[in-house]
């Protein structure tokens, strides 16, 4: 078994193992326990599965996973919620991004929008610069870069920024109402601290450093785009993309050092 397909049996067995603890409805219970059964037998079966197969499975996992946490947000707490909000005043101040240039925050929706697409789309770079070998590597970064954002979900419950404060003029505009629609129903509805979207997006960047400098950069560019258009868009507080951006460099730091 690969370390990533281990990693991604232990983050199911943890999710199986909090809905025992955690107060869930019967049938978002079942759906996680049903999604640990589908893991398990995936990753049990993954040494017959074809290699072409098997290699792409973890981005099938990784989304699976998201759903699966965000089963466990069931009402947000006051607290958690305060304590973010206290970070964006102490990192932001009183900027509230209204005077943000439009095709600024134009370009920071959609890199948003589009960030499920970057982790396959880094992965097919990987394979397209002939760096096949490091398929186990790249998914060990990135599913931890992912998996410990959502493993949070159980235990620190908040709503993000654009569920509570107050629509924007901003939020008029093609592109916005898009945005918003998308996170409003093919999302989980939950703020996950850190951020997933900026730990996955700066772990893809920084594990295809040793494959393509130019791509690694490409990515990194996206990356730190995507951080900011979280805060900017109010899909998260500043406070889960620093967050995020840090984890994905420790994880990497700490893979560099215990498999070089």
């Amino acid at each position: 078994m690969r370390h990533s397909e281990a990693i991604a049996l232990a983050y199911f067995v943890y999710l199986a193992a909090a809905a025992f603890v955690r107060p869930l409805s019967a049938g978002r219970r079942a759906f996680v326990w049903a999604s640990t059964a589908a893991v398990v037998a995936i990753e049990l079966s993954r040494p017959t599965t074809a290699l072409h197969i098997r290699d792409w499975l973890p981005a099938v996992v990784i989304l699976l996973a998201y759903f699966a946490s965000g089963a466990f947000y069931v009402a947000p707490s006051r607290r958690v919620e305060a304590w973010l909000a206290d970070w964006d005043r102490r990192l932001l101040g009183d900027v509230t991004f209204d005077r943000c240039p439009a095709l600024l925050r134009v370009y920071l929706d959609i890199v948003y929008d589009i960030t499920f697409v970057l982790v396959p789309a880094a992965f097919a770079v990987l394979l397209w610069t002939g760096h096949a070998a490091m398929t186990d590597r790249f998914w060990t970064i990135v599913s931890l870069a992912e998996f410990i954002p959502f493993a949070t979900l159980p235990w620190m419950q908040a709503r993000p920024p654009w569920a509570i404060e107050p629509p924007r003029p901003a939020d008029a505009t093609s592109v916005r109402r898009f945005s918003l629609y998308f996170v409003d129903h093919m999302s989980i509805r939950a703020n996950t601290f850190p951020s997933g979207h900026a730990s996955a997006t700066a772990a893809v960047a920084l594990a295809l450093w040793p494959a393509s400098g130019v791509a690694a950069a490409i990515f990194a560019v996206l990356s730190l785009s995507i951080a900011v258009g979280s805060v900017v868009g109010r899909f998260h507080y500043a406070i889960d993309a620093i967050t995020g951006l840090l984890l994905a460099i420790g994880i990497w730091a700490i893979v560099a050092v215990l498999a070089p």
